[in-house]
């Protein structure tokens, strides 16, 4: 199998993804230890625990979601930049690194399946935060020990 696209952009990309792997491994033993931490605090003060707990909930529920909504909202400025030039996906920057680039009618139509799938990620990244929002508001009223 031939992959396509210039071997410095696909070792850009690589070089990505092992960053993004590597915080990710590193922010889930962050996260691990501070679980644990709660954990052996929620033995002495059950409700300090739920607040700690809630904080969490609500700090990853805007660094996750916030990211995502970000992201739809560049995807829809991107699917509008394409309807309007009539080529998917646009130039520039947030071309998405394309190999094939469509124009016409079906550059229309892709456009706005971008545009529309854009959409629904910035209203589920809402819909996400909303709930983790609530979860978090949950632990911090619960005051049953």
């Amino acid at each position: 199998m031939q992959v396509a696209g210039k071997p410095r952009s696909w070792l850009a990309a690589l070089f990505t993804l092992a960053i993004a792997v590597a915080l990710g491994l590193a922010l889930q033993q962050v996260l691990r230890s501070r679980l644990d931490e709660i954990q052996t605090l929620a033995a002495h003060d059950v409700i300090r625990a739920r607040a700690e707990l809630a904080g969490i909930f609500r700090g990853v529920a805007a660094l996750v979601f916030g990211t995502t909504g970000a992201l739809g909202i560049a995807i829809f400025a991107s699917g509008r930049r394409a309807l309007r030039e009539e080529r998917f996906p646009p130039p520039g920057p947030w071309g998405w690194g394309a190999v094939r680039v469509v124009s016409g009618a079906r550059a229309r139509s892709m456009a706005r399946a971008a545009m529309a799938l854009a959409v629904a990620l910035f209203v589920l990244s809402i819909a996400g935060a909303a709930l983790s929002w609530y979860v978090a508001s949950v632990l911090l009223a619960c005051r049953a020990v």
